[in-house]
């Protein structure tokens, strides 16, 4: 029993001088700091640089005539409308067929050929192709008078949505289904693919009727009328009244 005391006692002391001897142990490392990288420096405010506006392409006058004197802002009178001609016929203005007149070109039109204009031609001015239409009413302004571009089978289709004069012989004249409609055919095509003067259910009267219309087979016509290219029908020229006829050969 005093051997197993005596010899925990010389491990005791041992283990009790190590620990004296030990240096101390260091410090753990602390760790370095991290610094942030600065802040990046301010953006520029952005500056606002609108795009240039490109310019409106400008309307050509090359078919209106310099304006007439009608006496601007004075009482209007079938006086001071003289010289003045309808854009669409062509025919001189009659203050008693209601007037309309274009703000941009000043060119005039009868009440029913402005409803012409409005339905055929979404309201577009056959001389400039402006939509600013407006009624004449009690005062006069500055009109012009509008000369239409001759067409030939080439080139018309360069012209929809103007008033246009063309020449050429009629090859057929055709009848629509519903029997009230005549197209005076210059090319022998279909009603649809082939280029026409039309005289609607309301023109065919006014123009000489039926037999009249089908009696320009084989002759030469020369015609003023409105262009389109209808989205069912094709392109064709559209006449209301007879004086739209110009020659007959």
């Amino acid at each position: 029993m005093l051997y197993i005391a005596l010899i925990v006692g010389f491990f005791w002391i041992v283990s009790w001088f190590r620990d004296k001897i030990k240096p101390p142990s260091s410090p753990p490392a602390s760790r370095p700091n991290r610094v942030p990288p600065p802040p990046p420096p301010p953006r520029p405010a952005t500056v606002h640089r609108p795009s240039r506006q490109a310019s409106p392409s400008p309307i050509r006058f090359n078919n209106i005539d310099n304006a007439i004197d009608t006496g601007g802002g004075e009482t209007l009178s079938q006086e001071n409308l003289d010289g003045l001609r309808d854009a669409f016929t062509g025919a001189p203005l009659d203050i008693g067929l209601g007037l309309y007149r274009c703000s941009t070109c000043q060119v005039y039109y009868h009440r029913e050929s402005y409803d012409v204009v409005r339905s055929e031609n979404g309201g577009h001015c056959v001389a400039c192709a402006s939509t600013a239409i407006v009624p004449v009413h009690d005062k006069t302004s500055p009109g012009r008078n509008f000369t239409p571009d001759v067409v030939t089978l080439a080139n018309f289709r360069d012209h929809f949505g103007h008033v246009v004069t063309f020449e050429g012989e009629v090859k057929t004249v055709r009848i629509s289904q519903r029997g009230t409609d005549f197209a005076v055919m210059f090319e022998r095509k279909s009603w649809v693919a082939g280029f026409k003067p039309v005289f609607f259910r309301q023109a065919v009267r006014k123009v000489g009727g039926a037999d009249f219309i089908n009696s320009l087979q084989g002759r030469r016509v020369r015609v003023r009328g409105l262009l389109i290219n209808h989205a069912q029908f094709g392109p064709e020229i559209i006449i209301s009244e007879r004086s739209m006829i110009l020659e007959i050969t």
